[in-house]
């Protein structure tokens, strides 16, 4: 039977996008500023040393710096922006480009252009590095990086950085970014050991500390290390306990735990956590699925987990790419010998997933890497449609089950999200100024922007077409298991009418006689015709009392 993977926990939904804020870096940009005007060292200091036709030929140049000071004080960073970037330009300033640069990223940061600052930032840590020098300017700028890739949920330009620095030349203050995302880089290498070890080293009072633990319990789990991932998931459990029972912290703790269960075939125990999923969070529909699998594994829950599968396989959730559930549950019907009710839900399969099948097949056989990227937008912008309870128009060649699986995948709803954010800045960038887009540095921020668009949708749609790809050939194997199912089915119904012709068969009782109604009345649950019809309130809430038919 399949194994349910302990990385299916949606990350990308654990740590939302951070909403950019300078203040949240501990001083503003502002006090930053302030500052850096009242050390010395932010000027260009004339060397006394120096010849008098030497000091003189910097005169002008002290002059415009001090004026790109002034504007900046004054908070008019367009004005200085344009001006500090004409002096990184300058062959005349190039010994102090690693200053003027770090100036102009406080300015682009002021400005809301948090990507292109960061490329400034960048820019300024290889120059550091190629240098062989270590100057504040390199760790000012790994701090104001590592701020910007949280910033932005994207980490394509700190982990080029994070290869070419020691851990010293990191400032203090930043150190638990610096390991968590180092561990993460770890943690996609599968070095889940060493991914573990760096996650330890993020400080408790960090504010991605929940996050690293989460992360670390994860490593762990796939270096099939249980007892150390569960010891991992209970403390951020422990830490999350006294906020409201949907806090993603504390429900991803518990998801993650019962998932460490399963995986050591510790069945009871996962159901346990499996039945402490709030149902009023976006994990519950997962964890109700992965806790059937836990019944049907322990063979003793076959009951409880038909009662899962009529919440799961109703209209609520009609929308929801789920095609082994459906396996699953003509699995267990084929366990208690119903197979009445088993050839229903087989046809139900057939019914929902062969249309599915074969547009997957369709559009994967023909689509290039444009209309894979257009298929992708547009049915992001149903999601986020349907989302805001918008009925969108689905003009799309892929089935709306399918497009939801595929932009919710975590790495392509993270590259998603970078590209969302990227468009709110070129938009906050063309509501600035004539004058600053065609001045140099507007002009550059538009290339960096335009050139991150470009190649993260080119990132989207590969992911997507070997995302696509999987699903083809996984539902190819699902249809073989329908098959053999069918099989075992007819098998069994032969079975079956030739004990009845021999004499053998006994009539099997529908329903439970252990209880009367009145328990289960007594209990919270009432009875009625059921004619189809679900409502919201009873979802988790269903019981089956149909028994066994084996002989």
């Amino acid at each position: 039977m399949r194994k349910i993977s302990i990385l299916l926990i949606p990350i990308f939904l654990f740590t939302s996008i951070a909403q950019a804020n300078s203040r949240e870096f501990g001083t503003s940009l502002d006090e930053e500023i302030q500052s850096q005007l009242d050390n010395p060292q932010w000027l260009i200091a004339q060397n006394k040393k120096r010849s008098k036709k030497r000091s003189s030929s910097r005169s002008k140049g002290v002059d415009l710096l001090t004026k790109a000071k002034k504007l900046a004080v004054d908070k008019r960073y367009e004005e200085s922006s344009k001006l500090l970037f004409s002096l990184t330009r300058s062959s005349r300033y190039r010994r102090d480009s690693s200053q003027i640069k770090y100036i102009l990223g406080l300015m682009l940061m002021e400005m809301g252009l948090y990507q292109v600052s960061s490329f400034v930032f960048y820019d300024v840590i290889n120059g550091e590095v190629r240098s062989g020098k270590t100057t504040r300017y390199l760790r000012q700028s790994l701090g104001k990086l590592s701020f910007l890739s949280n910033a932005l949920d994207s980490d394509v330009l700190l982990k080029y950085t994070i290869s070419k620095i020691r851990v010293k030349d990191f400032p203090r203050e930043q150190k638990d970014l610096f390991y968590f995302r180092l561990g993460e880089l770890r943690l996609k290498e599968k070095r889940y050991l060493q991914a573990a070890k760096i996650f330890s080293r993020v400080e408790q009072e960090s504010p991605v500390y929940s996050r690293a633990l989460y992360k670390q319990g994860l490593a762990y789990a796939e270096a099939r290390q249980g007892a150390k991932a569960l010891a991992s998931f209970d403390e951020l459990y422990n830490i999350s306990k006294n906020k409201p029972i949907t806090d993603t912290n504390r429900v991803n703790a518990i998801l993650a735990m019962a998932r460490v269960y399963y995986q050591n075939k510790k069945w009871d125990k996962a159901i346990e956590y499996y039945r402490n999923i709030p149902r009023d969070t976006w994990q519950w529909h997962d964890s109700l699925f992965e806790q059937s699998w836990a019944m049907l594994r322990s063979g003793r829950y076959f009951r409880s987990a038909l009662s899962n599968f009529h919440t799961l396989h109703s209209a609520y959730y009609e929308d929801i790419y789920a095609p082994e559930s459906l396996l699953l549950r003509g699995m267990v019907y084929l366990f208690i010998c119903r197979y009445d009710e088993m050839g229903k839900v087989l046809n139900l399969f057939d019914r929902v997933y062969k249309p599915v099948e074969m547009k997957i097949r369709r559009f994967v056989g023909s689509a290039s890497t444009a209309s894979y990227l257009d298929e992708i937008i547009k049915g992001e912008a149903n999601y986020q449609a349907g989302r805001r309870q918008k009925e969108p128009p689905y003009n799309t060649r892929l089935p709306k089950l399918v497009l939801n699986k595929v932009i919710n995948q975590p790495n392509i709803r993270r590259n998603l999200n970078y590209i969302e954010a990227l468009s709110k800045e070129k938009q906050r960038m063309e509501n600035l100024s004539t004058d600053w887009r065609a001045s140099g540095i507007g002009q550059y921020a538009k290339r960096v922007i335009d050139k991150r668009i470009v190649s993260t949708k080119n990132v989207v749609a590969k992911q997507a077409k070997n995302y696509l790809r999987g699903l083809k050939s996984e539902l190819r194997d699902f249809f073989e298991q329908s098959d053999f199912l069918k099989f075992e089915m007819i098998s069994g119904k032969k079975e079956a009418v030739r004990k009845k012709i021999a004499g053998k068969g006994i009539e099997k009782k529908q329903i439970t006689d252990e209880e009367s109604r009145d328990f289960f009345i007594g209990n919270g649950y009432e009875y009625w015709p059921y004619q189809g019809e679900y409502w919201l309130d009873e979802l988790g809430n269903y019981h089956y009392v149909g028994v066994q038919a084996c002989e």
